[in-house]
């Protein structure tokens, strides 16, 4: 695939404003500055669900128990030590400060010995994740169908806030705050600084299908699919939740010409099109066609590093082999 070299790298919204930011001189397209517009965009026929699609999703959010609050969670049979460790941490930090939070854990591919561990000892409730209601390609864990459906299915079942999290993810003090936050604004998200551009680690065939230019996008990092709250309100629903599930359901949306090896974003990439992210890259172009440079604003505060965020961190390194056992003794 021909990758085309971008003449600077990416720097961080900083209170609605770009840093030296990036930008092609030749792009012949921007973000509209009409927010209706956007919107309307948004929430045209090219985002929406099928009636059957919908239907589809409401089936597999019925295996969801109705909660205010429903924190998410999701791994396969190899990450099953990093989700023990994830656990411990909601166990320690989250649980002793929310009472009306249910966590809803979505089994990937966990092998028997490990579902019947975690369902004894996880203080969680067990789901599947029905493959047999989606397209085929929803069976390749690594392109994250799975991830925006099971979202959207939560919040078809939470009265008020939808958390998710990767396994890798670490919550530290100030989570009745960071809820709060959320619950005023609607939408809390995990940006650290200096990710990549979204057209960096964005096939061009995802804005194809977006009706998007990618140099549109130049001067915006990723936004992690790591962390994030969702608030239940028709806007969040309808303007983010909604499009993003229809993208997963799309072929040329999610995996426009992607393979496994496209994911691949661990290097420094100065080219266009240098990865794809998944549904982290339409996550990515669906939030910053809604809210522009606005964004920042739902942006987690003091989120500098991974490793240095004020609620949450990162640490893909942290596994715990033992916990459930230790706690079933």
């Amino acid at each position: 695939m021909k990758r085309t070299i971008a003449t600077c790298v990416y720097h961080p919204l900083v209170q609605g404003t770009t840093k030296q930011a990036c930008k092609y001189d030749n792009c012949s397209s921007e973000i509209s500055n009409n927010v209706e517009e956007r919107i309307w965009d948004i929430l045209s026929p090219r985002f929406r669900l099928s009636k059957q699609q919908t239907s589809i999703i409401k089936v597999f959010s019925q295996s969801i128990p109705s909660s205010d609050t429903i924190l998410l969670s999701a791994a396969s049979s190899n990450h099953f030590n990093e989700f023990q460790a994830m656990v411990q941490n909601l166990h320690t930090v989250v649980y002793p400060v929310l009472s009306n939070v249910t966590y809803v854990f979505l089994d990937l591919g966990l092998t028997i010995k490990q579902r019947n561990l975690t369902e004894k000892a996880c203080r969680c409730h067990v789901i599947s994740f029905p493959f047999h209601l989606f397209p085929s390609w929803f069976k390749q864990l690594f392109f994250f169908h799975w991830k925006p459906i099971f979202i959207l299915a939560a919040m078809m079942r939470a009265n008020k806030l939808v958390i998710y999290q990767d396994s890798s993810i670490n919550w530290k003090a100030g989570v009745t705050e960071l809820l709060e936050r959320a619950d005023q604004l609607h939408l809390q998200l995990f940006v650290p600084n200096y990710f990549h551009n979204i057209p960096v680690a964005t096939l061009k065939g995802m804005f194809d299908f977006m009706g998007e230019q990618p140099c549109t996008y130049l001067p915006f990092s990723q936004v992690p699919a790591n962390f994030a709250i969702f608030k239940h309100t028709q806007f969040v629903i309808k303007a983010i939740l909604q499009p993003w599930a229809k993208c997963a359901f799309e072929r040329d949306c999610l995996i426009p010409n992607a393979v496994v090896s496209d994911r691949n974003c661990s290097k420094v990439h100065n080219g266009l099109h240098s990865c794809h992210r998944f549904d982290q890259s339409a996550y990515s172009i669906l939030l910053t066609k809604l809210f522009s440079t606005e964004r920042y604003k739902y942006h987690m505060p003091d989120t500098q590093k991974e490793s240095e965020g004020k609620y949450v961190t990162v640490d893909r390194a942290r596994k715990n082999t033992d916990y459930f056992r230790q706690i079933l003794q």
